[in-house]
């Protein structure tokens, strides 16, 4: 991969450190304490760290869950779509890489993934974590977390189109998590 800014190059504070992916699956409120080397959050799982005093080291969000914004975190912000109205909590974060989906440009890098969870494993194995721990990675409950949107009050069951995302993040999660980068 090469290094297109100095913000990418940021990245590289995962390297050889034992990393935990924190996602905003219901099992979320069990976690107390994290003892790995460095937290990376996914949206909206960031909110309940930041309630239980725990500040994220990265942050990687579409913007869709997340409601505070840790000044020393760094943000990786994944561009679609449907999230252009929330592009002014940009404006809240210090340190901003864009992601995508599709062919990178500029300052828009493709890492890879296609939620926010599964993106945040990748980039822990794609800049060399030496251990990744899942904490709130729920898949198979049928259940979406309460912290995934800020505006929600309990979990919720999760409709087919949930499902099937929660379905596609866990197969990439155990693809990337099972191979050599």
């Amino acid at each position: 991969m090469k290094i297109k800014n100095d913000f990418v190059e940021k990245l590289n504070i995962i390297r050889d450190k034992r990393v935990a992916v924190v996602g905003a699956g219901p099992n979320l409120v069990s976690v107390n304490k994290i003892s790995e080397d460095l937290v990376i959050s996914a949206d909206g799982a960031t909110n309940y760290l930041y309630e239980h005093g725990i500040i994220p080291d990265i942050i990687v969000t579409d913007l869709d869950g997340i409601s505070v914004f840790p000044e020393e975190s760094i943000y990786v912000v994944h561009a679609h779509g449907d999230n252009i109205s929330k592009l002014y909590k940009i404006n809240n974060m210090k340190i901003v890489i864009g992601s995508a989906q599709v062919f990178p440009f500029g300052n828009i890098h493709l890492f890879g993934g296609f939620t926010d969870g599964d993106r945040a494993v990748i980039l822990a194995k794609l800049f060399k974590a030496k251990e990744i721990v899942l904490y709130g990675m729920d898949f198979d409950s049928g259940y979406v977390g309460k912290y995934s949107k800020p505006y929600y009050e309990q979990n919720l069951p999760a409709n087919w189109v949930k499902r099937n995302k929660l379905k596609i993040a866990k197969q990439i999660i155990e693809q990337v998590l099972s191979k050599d980068l």
